[in-house]
């Protein structure tokens, strides 16, 4: 069993959360100890975290300051946690970050926190800011270009300006609610910020018709209300609907991912805003061997690395853009009765 420790005065005791680290894709048992009372002390000083990674189950977030740890067991750097004042709750959806600012963006089930000084910040502390009134932060996609928030909520994607002073239950600025409607489930946002493409992509399901795919709407700073889709994009394979989760867009590469939960898939599209067909599409590449179901996705661009967040734990990709097929990976696992949710990374 491992077990990553924090000391406040003077006494050694059990962080309600860790994260192991191990190389492949492989399994990991170990216990799980502690008291979930607060501990608020710091684990020294250090270069500030830069991966930090939602565990839902055990209320906490962890972060490491290497974002691409190296084979064997190691510990979290930091641990945000505590049931006093970080609010956090077992519904953390989402997480975003704006590394220039370094704040950290929690979707926290109904509300999203949203934490200063991420980079250093450890123990049982409160969010500077929380942003309320929202049916459901399950994802969320920060444009740090514009300082705007989109959220995708129960029935439409939510567009708040102004996202590093946004607090208490503002209005949002925008609602794009397009053709969603009751039976629709919202999995994930993202947007090309390109000024010369400017793009919103949302992954969703029709419950109803039990229907996936990522409709697509142009003009994204500027489009509100019912407008439908631009296109929509339906994975499809030999006739079949191919499911999908959390996205994530490497606009330099004009590359979308998609995670393809339940399946152990990560699905890639090339040409992403140039490819304006409409309705099936197949996948340009397909990237397999995970262990689980791929939830959601994060892409470093700078480092050409993928995040994917699957039900067992976070598998990280090197190399992204070349990799295809099988592929290699380091496992980010919790302890048992861990559930890692999300993941951001700054570059």
């Amino acid at each position: 069993m491992f077990t990553f420790t924090l000391m406040r005065n003077g006494f050694r005791r059990a962080a309600p959360f860790a994260l192991i680290v191990a190389f492949g894709l492989a399994a990991c048992g170990g216990g799980y100890s502690g008291s979930g009372s607060g501990y608020g002390m710091s684990t020294g000083g250090g270069p500030g975290s830069k991966l930090f990674g939602a565990d839902s189950a055990h209320m906490a977030i962890g972060s490491l300051a290497n974002p691409n740890p190296p084979a064997g067991m190691i510990p979290v750097d930091r641990i945000i946690s505590g049931m006093y004042y970080t609010q956090l709750s077992n519904k953390i959806g989402s997480l975003a970050l704006d590394p220039a600012l370094d704040y950290l963006y929690v979707g926290n089930g109904t509300s999203i926190l949203v934490f200063y000084g991420a980079s250093m910040a450890n123990g049982d502390i409160s969010p500077t800011r929380v942003i309320s009134g929202i049916g459901n932060t399950g994802s969320l996609f920060l444009d740090t270009v514009n300082n705007r928030l989109y959220v995708g909520d129960v029935n439409g994607v939510k567009v708040f300006n102004g996202a590093s002073m946004a607090n208490g239950a503002p209005a949002p600025n925008r609602t794009i609610t397009g053709d969603f409607g009751a039976s629709f489930q919202i999995f994930g946002v993202a947007v090309d910020t390109t000024p010369t493409n400017d793009i919103l992509y949302v992954s969703n399901k029709n419950v109803t018709a039990s229907s996936y795919q990522i409709s697509v709407f142009t003009s994204a700073s500027t489009v509100s209300g019912s407008n439908t889709p631009n296109r929509t994009i339906t994975p499809t394979v030999s006739n079949v609907n191919l499911p999908v989760a959390g996205i994530s867009l490497d606009t330099a590469n004009n590359r979308l991912y998609v995670a393809g939960a339940p399946s152990p898939t990560v699905m890639v599209f090339d040409n992403a805003s140039a490819n304006n067909t409409n309705g099936q599409i197949a996948p340009t590449k397909t990237l397999i061997g995970f262990p689980s179901g791929i939830l959601n996705v994060v892409v470093d661009t700078v480092n050409d690395r993928l995040y994917a967040v699957g039900v067992s734990g976070v598998y990280i990709v090197n190399s992204v853009s070349t990799a295809t097929g099988m592929v290699p990976a380091t496992a980010i696992l919790p302890v048992a009765g861990g559930n890692l949710t999300a993941v951001a990374v700054s570059p």
